[in-house]
C-alpha cells in the first residue's frame, strides 16, 4: 500500500507543469524592441533563449563568431534577412554589448 502512495505522489509531482521563470527587465526590453521593429520568432522565451544561444556563438567576436550567430537564427527561425539582421542586433545590445566593444 506504501509503495501504491509514494508512486502516486511521485506521478503527481512529475505531471505538475514547472513554473516558468519570469522575465528580467532585460527581457522585457529585448522582447518589447522585437515587437517596436515587428519581428516575431515564436514565443517569448523562444526568443530569449535564441538570443542568449546567439551570444554564445559569438564567442570573442570576429567574423567566424557573427558569421555562426547569423546561421544560428536562420536555421532556428522563419525570420527574412532583414529580420534575423534585426533580431542578432537587438539580441547583441541586451544580452552581449561586451562582445560589440571588442
Amino acid at each position: 500500500m506504501g509503495a501504491v502512495i509514494v508512486a502516486v505522489g511521485a506521478a503527481t509531482a512529475l505531471a505538475a507543469p514547472a513554473a516558468a521563470d519570469e522575465p528580467t527587465e532585460t527581457d522585457q526590453q529585448f522582447l518589447a524592441a522585437l515587437t517596436e521593429h515587428g519581428v516575431q520568432v515564436g514565443t517569448d522565451s523562444k526568443a530569449i533563449d535564441m538570443a542568449q544561444s546567439m551570444c554564445r556563438k559569438l564567442g570573442n567576436g570576429g567574423d567566424k563568431g557573427i558569421e555562426k550567430a547569423l546561421y544560428y537564427i536562420k536555421d532556428n527561425a522563419d525570420l527574412s534577412n532583414d529580420e534575423i539582421t534585426t533580431f542578432a542586433g537587438i539580441a547583441a545590445q541586451a544580452y552581449c554589448a561586451e562582445k560589440l566593444q571588442k
